[in-house]
């Protein structure tokens, strides 16, 4: 699987980085934070539609495909993203038992560009796949880094 997400990555950060054009231009002109997860699940034959059900109205739903979507989180900060990550994995869970559903979330950052953070959002989701790390949120601060 590694290798298909990563043969597309480029095409998905390109169409993430057009979807989340007006998020960014509110947080760069308005300082209006938001964090973006990413939800890769396993199986192909599954459709991750069942998020849509639980999102507000401001929050928006991107799919690459039906085993992969970002969902944006508006007018959340880092603590903020994390915890309606997590409330989507509790809420959705039970729909995907017994498959392997990986999510990666990150917030604005006043330090970053837009397309480094969705660079590094693929990172997280990326790292998560390699290590495993399933039916868990990873953000930043769980990945270990060899530098």
């Amino acid at each position: 699987m590694v290798n298909t997400f990563n043969e597309y990555r480029q095409k998905f950060q390109e169409q993430l980085v057009k979807e989340s054009m007006n998020y960014h231009y509110r947080f760069t002109r308005y300082h209006a934070d938001y964090s973006i997860a990413l939800a890769y699940i396993s199986d192909e034959h599954v459709d991750l539609n069942v998020f849509a059900e639980h999102l507000r109205a401001s929050d928006m739903l991107i799919f690459f495909h039906a085993n992969l979507c970002a969902i944006i989180f508006d007018g959340t900060n880092a603590e903020e993203g994390i915890k309606a990550a997590n409330s989507l994995l509790s809420h959705v869970q039970n729909f995907f038992f017994a498959k392997h559903l990986y999510m990666a979330v990150i917030s604005t950052d006043r330090d970053k560009s837009q397309f480094q953070m969705v660079h590094d959002l693929f990172d997280l989701i990326s790292y998560a796949i390699t290590h495993n790390m399933d039916n868990l949120v990873v953000e930043s601060s769980q990945v270990i880094r060899n530098d």
